[in-house]
């Protein structure tokens, strides 16, 4: 997710809203060993529980889809989807920028100047977060998952072809334009020449997961995320769903991680050819 707000130095987060309004921020200083430790890596701590708390919301709510339909439909996993992604903003976008999405953070990187050294290390805490968030949901159904089809179950932590209608070709050119249409909200919630959402933005952008989901997300599942469907389709390998997660349906496995690279930088590209006028490869 957008940045919400940059620091011109290394500071800590606390002691600049400790000293805000009250003079110069001073440069962190570390209290103690952990202090240090947190400072360093606290932009990775950040997007770890903001993907964590994406994939457990939304997650459980198709895991309640699945063990209480009487009690839930599309439209709620799709709002819990959604308002997983809020919270998550809202916990990591002061500190990281909440992208909590590897594709976003490559398309960060190539048209925002997002530093290419902190790539990695953001897609390694995005997918830690998701393999996290996936546990949470199987540790809190655990009774359920086993008295059910495995079949039937997996899919609370994989996306994949939700109808035999569905082609492959589909399932990626639906992958590829859900992410585009999320990318283009959030580049434009972004922009300072536009129309920016301030503190709203993670709730906007929660918002724009939803619809997506509700408008095209029933023929895939709309991972939209690599790592919230790569790290989940993991866990399920080891935790008793087998390595055939990996090559069901086709080897489908791949699609929900190439299409939202794809649409990703597909959707910032057209945002900024027709309508960013700040800096960008694309204004040079």
């Amino acid at each position: 997710m957008p940045l919400l707000h940059s620091h011109s130095h290394e500071t800590d987060p606390l002691l600049e809203r400790a000293e805000r309004g009250g003079g110069a921020v001073h440069t962190y200083q570390a209290r103690s060993q952990w202090s240090n430790v947190r400072h360093k890596f606290r932009k990775a701590f950040a997007e770890f529980f903001g993907t964590l708390i994406l994939v457990a919301f939304g997650s459980g709510a198709i895991a309640q889809l699945v063990f209480s339909p009487a009690n839930s439909s599309w439209f709620t996993m799709s709002l819990g989807w959604g308002l997983g992604l809020t919270f998550g903003i809202y916990i990591a976008g002061g500190i990281s920028g909440a992208h909590l999405n590897p594709a976003v953070t490559l398309a960060q990187a190539i048209f925002r100047g997002f530093a290419w050294a902190e790539v990695p290390v953001y897609w390694l805490a995005q997918f830690a977060g998701a393999f996290a968030g996936a546990l949470i949901v199987y540790v809190f159904n655990y009774a359920a998952i086993k008295d059910a089809d495995p079949a039937t179950t997996v899919g609370i932590f994989i996306t994949g072809l939700q109808t035999e209608q569905v082609s492959t070709c589909a399932a990626f050119i639906a992958e590829f334009l859900g992410t585009a249409l999320l990318v283009l909200v959030i580049f434009a919630t972004s922009d300072k020449g536009n129309n920016p959402a301030g503190n709203t933005q993670p709730l906007i952008i929660g918002l724009s997961l939803a619809a997506i989901g509700l408008s095209f997300g029933y023929q895939t599942g709309f991972a939209l995320n690599p790592a919230r469907d790569l790290a989940p389709r993991l866990f399920t390998a080891v935790f008793g769903w087998g390595f055939e997660v990996f090559t069901r349906q086709s080897w489908y496995f791949w699609v929900p991680i190439a299409a939202p690279f794809a649409g990703a930088v597909s959707g910032a590209f057209v945002y900024d050819v027709l309508i960013y006028g700040g800096p960008s490869p694309l204004n040079n």
